[in-house]
């Protein structure tokens, strides 16, 4: 097993890392030291303000996880990410407390006149005007993903072929993919198709939504954290050993992440913590049982050939969404030279590149985490929508004097390794004009 890094990674953004870091802890142990470091003093911050959200925890149009696992934090980036209008700040002011005593422990700004606020009031703007059936077929998509996942996994099953398991195994990965376009809303049921991976929505809630959406690339990303010691992306000191090593690791860790959730979840009920344990978590078992009944096969192989089937939905999804986006030399990535001030807009185009062969078609976007700047900046919208919002976001781009970068898969799938090697953290903030989104998109 790779060694872990005995050194905390320096975090160039000056943010407090979680307490915890350095022994790679659960979800939950990673919330717990959050409630530590973000300064809301046991309640929920949005910038300078305490609020006692308590009462408002079953009337949030959202959904009441969010606001019970987000109780302690700091959830200025969540609340401006994920509500649109300025209603929700008018509701906000009946539960305001009081001043919070220290100072943010992020260095992202929501100023009305920057990038981000201004790009969200033309969102705004035109949303009214956009078409609204292309939804429907993100559901006809995804549902289709999941009667294609059981017949072709009972198929594999009842004839003992590799060839319609690695096929059910993909049609997973689309499924996990797809069903990551769902919990990011208000609760609802396609969401819990994630949980076929045999990893959760309120896990990922934790690590991809609350963490990674809203600190990308930073000490605070679980999802960069998560990775190690197997794949440390952040610029830090590796021997290169365990710099080339990575290349070798990383199939390993791809193809085990999803059982390497559901034995963390046994871990953790077993040292105590089972308030995370939920009916919702047992879906994914409904998929090898209607294999065994419908399969014909003996428990055991039925039971193999689901052990395969997540094997290869688990290698699909990691191996895509760890080259999806994030990971470049030319991305920022923590201990790289930060902007003097960061609008948190700015921060998600200096964490982000766009692959040109994926924006563009809805079954590509939708199973490839794509559109992934407009997705990071509105994740409430759905996938099929966003490809009508590149019109004004252009414009509010070229209004900024930014831009996105569009580049081709292979930069990203080569990106992606070679930030693994790299040592030396970037001296300058990532060029956003180097590559022209108007030349490609």
């Amino acid at each position: 097993m790779p060694p872990y890094i005995s050194e905390l990674p320096p975090s160039s953004l000056g943010i407090a890392a979680p307490p915890r870091r350095q022994k790679n802890p659960s979800v939950d142990m990673w919330l717990e030291d959050k409630v530590a470091t973000d300064n809301a003093e046991g309640l929920w911050r949005l910038d300078d303000g305490l609020y006692d959200l308590t009462a408002f925890i079953h009337k949030h149009p959202g959904g009441a996880e969010w606001l019970e696992l987000s109780k302690g934090l700091d959830i200025t980036e969540a609340f401006e990410v994920h509500h649109l209008t300025e209603q929700p700040k008018e509701i906000l002011k009946k539960y305001f407390v009081r001043k919070a005593k220290k100072k943010r422990n992020s260095p992202f700004t929501f100023k009305e006149d920057g990038f981000y606020k201004t790009l969200k009031r033309e969102i705004v703007k035109v949303l009214p005007t956009l078409p609204r059936q292309s939804e429907r077929t993100t559901d006809f998509f995804i549902d289709s993903f999941l009667v294609i996942l059981f017949f072709m996994g009972t198929i594999a099953c009842k004839y003992w072929n590799f060839f319609y398991g690695t096929l059910a195994g993909n049609f997973l990965g689309f499924l996990t993919i797809a069903a990551h376009n769902y919990f990011h809303k208000k609760d609802n049921f396609r969401m819990y198709y994630f949980n076929f991976s045999l990893q959760t929505v309120r896990e990922w809630r934790i690590s991809h939504v609350l963490s990674h959406h809203l600190h990308t690339n930073t000490i605070d990303d679980y999802e960069i954290l998560s990775a190690e010691p197997f794949l440390n992306y952040l610029p830090v000191e590796k021997s290169n050993f365990r710099r080339y090593g990575q290349w070798f690791w990383a199939p390993v860790f791809w193809s085990t992440g999803f059982h390497r959730a559901f034995v963390g979840r046994i871990v953790e009920y077993i040292r105590g913590r089972r308030n995370h344990i939920k009916k919702t978590d047992f879906i994914a078992f409904t998929f090898p049982l209607f294999m065994y009944i419908f399969g014909g096969q003996p428990l055991l192989w039925t039971l193999l050939m689901w052990t395969y089937i997540v094997v290869i939905g688990s290698t699909h999804l990691f191996f895509v969404g760890l080259h999806a986006a994030h990971h470049h030399p030319e991305i920022f990535h923590d201990g790289d030279q930060p902007r003097e001030e960061y609008d948190w807009g700015i921060g998600q185009l200096d964490a982000i590149m766009e692959r040109k062969e994926i924006s563009g078609s809805h079954f590509l976007v939708l199973t490839n985490f794509g559109d992934h700047a407009l997705h990071h900046m509105f994740p409430t919208i759905d996938h099929a929508t966003l490809e009508l919002l590149y019109p004004t976001f252009k414009r509010v781009l070229a209004e900024f004097g930014t831009n996105l970068r569009m580049v081709s898969q292979l930069d990203t799938l080569a990106g992606g390794f070679q930030q693994l090697i790299k040592v030396t953290p970037s001296a300058a903030p990532p060029d956003l004009n180097k590559w022209d989104i108007n030349k490609v998109k």
